[in-house]
Protein backbone atom coordinates (compact mmCIF):
# COMPACT_ATOMS: atom_id res chain seq x y z
CA UNK A 1 0.00 0.00 0.00
CA UNK A 2 1.47 3.72 -1.10
CA UNK A 3 2.00 5.27 2.30
CA UNK A 4 -0.65 8.05 1.33
CA UNK A 5 -3.38 5.76 1.03
CA UNK A 6 -4.12 5.97 4.59
CA UNK A 7 -5.32 9.67 3.66
CA UNK A 8 -7.46 8.49 0.97
CA UNK A 9 -8.96 5.84 2.08
CA UNK A 10 -6.77 3.29 -0.63
CA UNK A 11 -9.42 4.00 -3.43
CA UNK A 12 -8.76 3.28 -6.99
CA UNK A 13 -10.08 7.39 -8.01
CA UNK A 14 -7.70 8.18 -4.55
CA UNK A 15 -9.46 11.30 -3.79
CA UNK A 16 -8.61 13.04 -0.42
CA UNK A 17 -10.47 12.23 2.39
CA UNK A 18 -10.18 14.65 5.09
CA UNK A 19 -11.64 11.90 7.70
CA UNK A 20 -8.51 9.69 8.11
CA UNK A 21 -6.59 12.44 9.13
CA UNK A 22 -7.68 11.53 12.42
CA UNK A 23 -8.16 7.72 12.06
CA UNK A 24 -5.63 6.08 13.93
CA UNK A 25 -6.45 2.56 13.91
CA UNK A 26 -2.47 1.39 14.58
CA UNK A 27 -3.60 2.54 18.21
CA UNK A 28 -6.03 0.05 20.26
CA UNK A 29 -9.42 1.77 21.43
CA UNK A 30 -8.20 2.12 24.94
CA UNK A 31 -4.79 4.32 23.64
CA UNK A 32 -7.27 6.47 21.64
CA UNK A 33 -9.08 7.02 24.58
CA UNK A 34 -6.37 8.07 26.66
CA UNK A 35 -4.57 10.54 24.25
CA UNK A 36 -8.44 12.16 23.65
CA UNK A 37 -8.33 12.55 27.98
CA UNK A 38 -4.70 14.05 27.16
CA UNK A 39 -5.27 16.66 24.68
CA UNK A 40 -8.55 17.51 26.30
CA UNK A 41 -6.27 17.54 29.43
CA UNK A 42 -3.92 20.23 27.39
CA UNK A 43 -6.70 22.15 25.65
CA UNK A 44 -8.33 23.09 28.91
CA UNK A 45 -4.90 23.86 31.33
CA UNK A 46 -4.19 26.39 27.74
CA UNK A 47 -7.55 27.85 28.31
CA UNK A 48 -6.67 28.56 32.47
CA UNK A 49 -2.86 29.65 31.36
CA UNK A 50 -4.62 32.04 29.06
CA UNK A 51 -7.08 33.40 31.90
CA UNK A 52 -4.03 33.46 34.52
CA UNK A 53 -2.35 36.03 32.23
CA UNK A 54 -5.57 38.10 31.01
CA UNK A 55 -5.93 38.70 35.02
CA UNK A 56 -2.36 39.65 35.37
CA UNK A 57 -2.50 42.34 32.39
CA UNK A 58 -5.91 43.80 33.24
CA UNK A 59 -4.57 44.09 36.74
CA UNK A 60 -1.26 44.47 36.39
CA UNK A 61 -0.16 43.23 40.11
CA UNK A 62 3.48 42.83 40.57
CA UNK A 63 2.59 40.33 43.29
CA UNK A 64 0.54 38.21 40.84
CA UNK A 65 3.62 37.94 38.56
CA UNK A 66 5.69 36.29 41.12
CA UNK A 67 2.85 33.41 40.45
CA UNK A 68 4.87 31.03 38.72
CA UNK A 69 6.75 30.58 42.01
CA UNK A 70 3.11 29.41 43.68
CA UNK A 71 2.86 27.28 40.61
CA UNK A 72 5.95 25.47 41.72
CA UNK A 73 4.37 24.64 45.05
CA UNK A 74 1.26 23.98 43.68
CA UNK A 75 2.37 21.65 40.86
CA UNK A 76 5.08 19.79 43.99
CA UNK A 77 1.71 18.83 45.57
CA UNK A 78 0.10 17.81 42.61
CA UNK A 79 2.99 15.41 41.88
CA UNK A 80 2.97 14.19 45.30
CA UNK A 81 -0.70 12.89 45.13
CA UNK A 82 -1.66 9.50 43.86
CA UNK A 83 -3.06 8.83 41.00
CA UNK A 84 -6.79 6.94 40.91
CA UNK A 85 -10.57 7.31 40.09
CA UNK A 86 -10.77 9.40 43.73
CA UNK A 87 -8.40 12.19 43.17
CA UNK A 88 -8.54 13.08 39.39
CA UNK A 89 -10.71 16.02 39.81
CA UNK A 90 -8.81 16.82 42.53
CA UNK A 91 -5.53 16.58 40.80
CA UNK A 92 -7.08 17.84 37.48
CA UNK A 93 -7.83 21.12 40.14
CA UNK A 94 -3.93 21.54 41.05
CA UNK A 95 -2.83 21.24 37.36
CA UNK A 96 -5.39 23.97 36.58
CA UNK A 97 -4.04 25.85 39.05
CA UNK A 98 -0.58 25.52 37.69
CA UNK A 99 -1.25 26.69 34.26
CA UNK A 100 -3.04 29.62 35.75
CA UNK A 101 -0.15 30.22 37.61
CA UNK A 102 1.77 30.34 34.62
CA UNK A 103 -0.50 32.57 32.65
CA UNK A 104 0.13 34.99 35.13
CA UNK A 105 3.78 34.71 34.95
CA UNK A 106 3.75 35.31 31.32
CA UNK A 107 1.51 38.39 31.70
CA UNK A 108 4.45 40.64 31.83
CA UNK A 109 5.63 39.20 28.27
CA UNK A 110 2.32 39.40 26.81
CA UNK A 111 1.73 42.83 28.31
CA UNK A 112 4.74 43.78 26.17
CA UNK A 113 3.46 42.68 22.82
CA UNK A 114 0.43 44.32 23.57
CA UNK A 115 2.13 47.42 23.52
CA UNK A 116 4.23 47.06 20.75
CA UNK A 117 1.60 45.07 18.37
CA UNK A 118 -1.72 43.55 19.53
CA UNK A 119 -2.08 41.18 16.79
CA UNK A 120 0.92 39.39 17.42
CA UNK A 121 -0.86 37.52 20.14
CA UNK A 122 -3.18 36.03 17.68
CA UNK A 123 -0.55 35.25 15.21
CA UNK A 124 1.65 33.35 18.00
CA UNK A 125 -1.37 31.65 19.28
CA UNK A 126 -2.86 30.29 15.99
CA UNK A 127 0.55 29.33 14.66
CA UNK A 128 1.51 27.57 18.16
CA UNK A 129 -1.63 25.87 17.17
CA UNK A 130 -0.95 24.72 13.93
CA UNK A 131 2.67 23.81 15.04
CA UNK A 132 1.56 21.48 18.05
CA UNK A 133 -1.05 19.66 16.23
CA UNK A 134 1.13 18.49 13.17
CA UNK A 135 3.92 17.69 15.59
CA UNK A 136 1.67 15.73 17.51
CA UNK A 137 0.32 14.22 14.57
CA UNK A 138 3.04 13.59 12.70
CA UNK A 139 4.57 11.21 15.74
CA UNK A 140 1.11 9.49 15.59
CA UNK A 141 1.77 8.42 12.21
CA UNK A 142 5.11 7.27 12.54
CA UNK A 143 6.37 4.18 13.50
CA UNK A 144 6.25 3.31 17.23
CA UNK A 145 9.52 3.89 19.48
CA UNK A 146 10.78 5.66 15.86
CA UNK A 147 11.05 9.17 17.69
CA UNK A 148 11.87 7.98 21.34
CA UNK A 149 15.87 8.35 20.58
CA UNK A 150 15.08 12.24 20.41
CA UNK A 151 15.16 11.85 24.00
CA UNK A 152 18.69 12.20 25.01
CA UNK A 153 19.49 14.27 22.33
CA UNK A 154 17.14 16.87 23.29
CA UNK A 155 18.09 17.05 27.06
CA UNK A 156 21.82 17.38 26.01
CA UNK A 157 20.51 19.81 23.44
CA UNK A 158 18.31 21.54 26.60
CA UNK A 159 21.41 21.40 28.71
CA UNK A 160 23.79 23.06 26.54
CA UNK A 161 20.99 26.30 25.95
CA UNK A 162 20.41 26.53 29.34
CA UNK A 163 24.62 27.20 29.86
CA UNK A 164 24.20 29.64 27.08
CA UNK A 165 21.51 31.45 28.17
CA UNK A 166 23.03 31.59 31.32
CA UNK A 167 26.43 32.94 29.93
CA UNK A 168 24.75 35.09 28.01
CA UNK A 169 23.28 37.18 31.34
CA UNK A 170 26.93 38.16 31.73
CA UNK A 171 28.03 38.94 27.99
CA UNK A 172 24.54 40.61 27.21
CA UNK A 173 25.09 39.71 23.64
CA UNK A 174 21.24 40.40 21.63
CA UNK A 175 22.28 38.35 18.50
CA UNK A 176 23.13 35.29 21.00
CA UNK A 177 20.04 35.31 22.93
CA UNK A 178 17.94 35.42 20.10
CA UNK A 179 19.43 32.59 18.52
CA UNK A 180 18.91 30.96 22.03
CA UNK A 181 15.39 31.66 21.48
CA UNK A 182 14.54 29.77 17.60
CA UNK A 183 16.93 27.18 19.28
CA UNK A 184 14.32 26.99 22.00
CA UNK A 185 11.98 26.84 19.55
CA UNK A 186 13.23 24.03 17.31
CA UNK A 187 14.08 21.82 20.79
CA UNK A 188 10.47 22.31 21.67
CA UNK A 189 8.92 21.79 18.70
CA UNK A 190 11.33 18.13 18.58
CA UNK A 191 9.93 17.77 22.57
CA UNK A 192 6.30 17.52 21.18
CA UNK A 193 6.80 14.35 19.00
CA UNK A 194 8.82 12.79 21.51
CA UNK A 195 6.21 13.25 24.32
CA UNK A 196 3.87 12.15 22.44
CA UNK A 197 5.48 9.03 21.52
CA UNK A 198 6.28 8.58 25.12
CA UNK A 199 2.63 8.65 26.04
CA UNK A 200 2.07 6.38 24.03
CA UNK A 201 4.38 3.99 25.08
CA UNK A 202 3.83 5.00 29.00
CA UNK A 203 0.00 4.08 27.91
CA UNK A 204 1.36 0.56 26.73
CA UNK A 205 2.80 -0.16 29.46
CA UNK A 206 -0.21 0.51 31.93
CA UNK A 207 0.59 4.52 33.20
CA UNK A 208 -3.23 5.82 32.22
CA UNK A 209 -2.14 8.83 34.02
CA UNK A 210 -3.72 11.49 31.60
CA UNK A 211 -3.26 14.13 33.89
CA UNK A 212 0.49 14.18 34.50
CA UNK A 213 0.85 12.88 30.92
CA UNK A 214 -0.84 16.63 30.00
CA UNK A 215 1.42 18.44 31.63
CA UNK A 216 4.77 17.43 29.31
CA UNK A 217 2.38 18.95 26.52
CA UNK A 218 1.31 21.72 27.87
CA UNK A 219 4.69 23.08 29.04
CA UNK A 220 6.02 22.60 24.84
CA UNK A 221 2.88 23.98 23.92
CA UNK A 222 3.42 27.32 26.33
CA UNK A 223 7.38 27.66 25.43
CA UNK A 224 6.66 27.59 21.86
CA UNK A 225 3.81 29.99 22.32
CA UNK A 226 6.10 32.11 24.24
CA UNK A 227 8.90 31.64 21.84
CA UNK A 228 7.14 33.05 19.03
CA UNK A 229 5.88 35.81 20.75
CA UNK A 230 9.28 36.91 21.27
CA UNK A 231 10.61 36.59 17.64
CA UNK A 232 7.68 38.10 15.94
CA UNK A 233 7.98 40.84 18.33
CA UNK A 234 11.58 41.47 18.16
CA UNK A 235 10.35 41.26 13.98
CA UNK A 236 8.03 43.59 14.63
CA UNK A 237 10.23 46.47 16.60
CA UNK A 238 12.93 46.21 13.97
CA UNK A 239 10.20 47.13 11.12
CA UNK A 240 9.07 50.13 13.05
CA UNK A 241 12.33 51.30 13.06
CA UNK A 242 13.08 50.82 9.76
CA UNK A 243 10.17 52.59 9.03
Amino acid sequence: MNRFDRFTGGGQQSKFDPKVIFNFNNLDKSTRIHLKNVYTCVAVEVVCAALGAAINVFLKSSVLHFGGIIGMFIFMYFAATSQNTATTLKRMGYVCGLAGCIGLESSYLIDYVIRVEPSIIVTAFVTTSVVFVCFSLSALYAERRSMLFLGSILSTALLGLFFVSLANLFFRIPTLALLSVYASLIISCLFVMYDTQLIVEKKSLGDDDFIWHSVDLFIDFIIIFKDLLIILTNKEEKKKRRN
